[in-house]
């Protein structure tokens, strides 16, 4: 069931997606960067999406509680999914609803794990002080934040976790097959030696080049592939 806790009829301005396991104080904070959009940047749209697959029955009513009906100027999105494809599947599912609905964001769309902090590169300097977090997350999102790179810097830019480098030929512990996966994904054949990808899968996302880098097709096959067991979770990450 998909309930909304506050509602609007405008298209955002930018979004931001949870993925919610069973992380304790996701509900407090997500309030401080919905509080923060409603405070201080009046008159512009917000989206907040929260997908839960953990086991916490009340865990739609805790975000209600702590949020209510103070986010004049956001949007509050509860949904329960099957602890399925880990955060691959929810942001698949997020990329792929939004698309199909044609109500992408205008701006940008930051995803985020049920504890950002856990991910967080050091040299960002993601502080798990709520107000700091809200104050940066609300900058990176602003109408007026510095435009993102445009092509051929990579769609997802990895702005919150930390870096590593992949080289083909190497063994994984989850026993990645990424050149197939390549395969699976682009239908051609990878023709780099070593790239670089964000471990922990928490991304700063350019919403018009979410939504015309690749046709609706070519996402809902990658989320069919991912339900099917074809790709896993840890194989699409490193290539977000």
């Amino acid at each position: 069931m998909k309930d909304m806790l506050s509602s609007s009829s405008s298209r955002s301005v930018s979004d931001v997606v949870v993925a919610w396991y069973n992380e304790p104080g996701v509900e407090r904070w997500v309030s401080a960067p919905a509080f923060a959009f409603s405070e201080r940047l009046a008159g512009e749209r917000y989206r907040i999406f929260v997908f839960h697959k953990g086991t916490a029955e009340d865990a739609k009513q805790r975000l209600f509680d702590v949020l209510g009906t103070k986010c004049s100027d956001v949007d509050v999105f509860f949904e329960h999914l099957d602890n399925v494809g880990r955060e691959a599947d929810t942001w698949l599912h997020y990329t792929v609803a939004r698309l199909r609905a044609g109500d992408m964001p205008v701006n940008r769309v930051a995803f985020l794990q049920g504890d950002p902090w856990d991910h967080f590169g050091t040299p960002h300097g993601m502080e798990r002080n709520l107000d700091v977090f809200s104050s940066k997350l609300v900058a990176l999102l602003a109408p007026t934040a510095h435009p993102m790179a445009s092509n051929p810097e990579p769609l997802f830019c990895n702005l919150m976790s930390e870096s590593h480098v992949m080289r083909r030929g190497l063994s994984h512990p989850q026993r990645l097959d990424l050149e197939r996966v390549w395969v699976e994904a682009f239908g051609c054949k990878c023709k780099v030696d070593s790239y670089v990808f964000a471990a922990g899968a928490q991304y700063l996302v350019d919403a018009v080049r979410l939504s015309q880098e690749k046709p609706l097709s070519w996402w809902t096959s990658l989320h069919h592939k991912l339900r099917a067991d074809e790709v896993n979770a840890w194989e699409i990450e490193r290539f977000w």
